[in-house]
């Protein structure tokens, strides 16, 4: 294709982006060491994985994690871009039964849950240019205000780019720095914002923040340090400001990984500081990789009347692959809300069923039980079917 035709790609892939509802899309962090590859950024463009795929993380795809064989490549194989430019999808639908005991009933929903469409730009200097846009995926209705996206009304927000960003990166292994809108590295980077190390700790959906984040990745380590600051173009999400650092070193041949990390942000009325562990073992004769996280949280608020909180999150659970392109997760959580009170957390236990039964495909059922201290259980059945292009 010439050039000229590349480009009215890009502009097709950008259009449809916004024709469809999005969601938040992360990618698995069971992949590293499972599949072979000790670093996310094999398979990804990102310094620490998620978004575009590599043609690597595509040759996966098609030969080593679904469970029948086929062509991983942009379209199947139907379109060969050149090399500075990379195209994508997520397209995602959702089927939702959440009961928490009210006395209407079980609340059920089905609904297009993402169209995310991204493209990446990259020159021969080591510069690339990513860009990710839809419209936001959600049952709400359009009118409603979400407290937790700065009270924005649904029908506000509905066209989104939760990601664009400027990097120079001159190679794989090395130094990088980029610039825009993203999560900044932090924690096990699970799929699922609902999971507390992600709701509760300043990663929950659309709360990207733009970052200046740089740092490096190395055959058996990697460091990532990222100064953030609320969304000031379109003020969604959430309105601390602050840094994060991740370190991460990858032990015993690479099948496994250690990391410490800490976030340091700061709201109108309240500073938090996180200190936190990250780990991960693979063990290859169980086909099981073992993951978790704890974070200690230190909330100080501005006003004199309400004191100084401790608390901590965490989530720790295993994922195996019984079989080619099937993978079973179960995960136990738990926020602590506060330290001193003993009745102020919640616990909760996720089962996912996740079947990859061709390239470009994937099945999820999640099933998950929540226990508010004091309060009914929380019961949610989601299943989804995603395609990405």
């Amino acid at each position: 294709m010439t050039t000229l035709r590349y480009a009215l790609l890009t502009l097709v892939v950008c259009v449809a982006g916004i024709v469809f509802p999005a969601s938040p899309a992360r990618a698995y962090p069971q992949w590293q060491f499972t599949s072979g590859a000790a670093r996310c950024n094999q398979c990804h463009y990102a310094p620490a994985g998620g978004g575009l795929v590599t043609s690597y993380g595509r040759d996966a795809d098609a030969e080593e994690l679904s469970t029948f064989p086929g062509n991983g490549a942009l379209l199947h194989g139907a379109v060969s871009p050149p090399s500075w430019l990379a195209l994508g999808g997520d397209f995602r639908g959702a089927a939702l039964a959440h009961d928490a005991q009210d006395p209407s009933g079980t609340t059920t929903a089905a609904f297009p849950m993402q169209a995310d469409l991204s493209a990446r730009f990259a020159s021969s200097a080591g510069v690339s240019l990513y860009v990710t846009a839809g419209f936001r995926g959600q049952t709400r209705a359009t009118g409603t205000i979400v407290p937790m996206q700065t009270f924005a009304p649904v029908s506000g927000s509905r066209l989104i780019s939760r990601e664009h960003y400027l990097m120079w990166q001159p190679e794989v292994l090395g130094p990088y720095v980029r610039a825009g809108r993203f999560f900044a590295p932090f924690g096990l980077r699970l799929a699922e914002h609902i999971t507390y190390i992600r709701r509760d700790l300043g990663f929950d959906q659309l709360e990207e923040s733009y970052n200046l984040s740089g740092g490096f990745v190395l055959p058996h380590s990697e460091l990532h340090v990222t100064a953030f600051a609320p969304d000031f173009v379109r003020h969604i999400g959430g309105v601390e400001k602050g840094a994060v650092a991740y370190y991460e070193l990858r032990v015993f041949d690479d099948s496994a990984a250690i990391a410490v990390q800490s976030r340091l942000a700061f709201a109108p009325d309240v500073t938090r500081l996180v200190f936190g562990a990250v780990g991960k073992f693979f063990i290859e004769r169980a086909k099981t990789v073992i993951l978790g996280e704890i974070d200690a949280v230190q909330l100080g608020f501005v006003s004199a009347a309400v004191g100084a909180r401790e608390q901590m999150v965490g989530a720790v659970g295993f994922s195996c692959l019984p079989a080619r392109g099937l993978m079973l997760t179960i995960l136990a959580e738990r926020n602590q809300v506060d330290l001193q009170v003993r009745d102020a957390a919640w616990t909760a236990g996720t089962a996912l069923v996740n079947w990859f039964p061709y390239p470009h495909f994937e099945v999820q059922v999640m099933g998950r039980l929540q226990f508010p201290a004091g309060e009914d259980t929380t019961r949610t059945l989601l299943a989804q079917l995603h395609y990405f292009l």
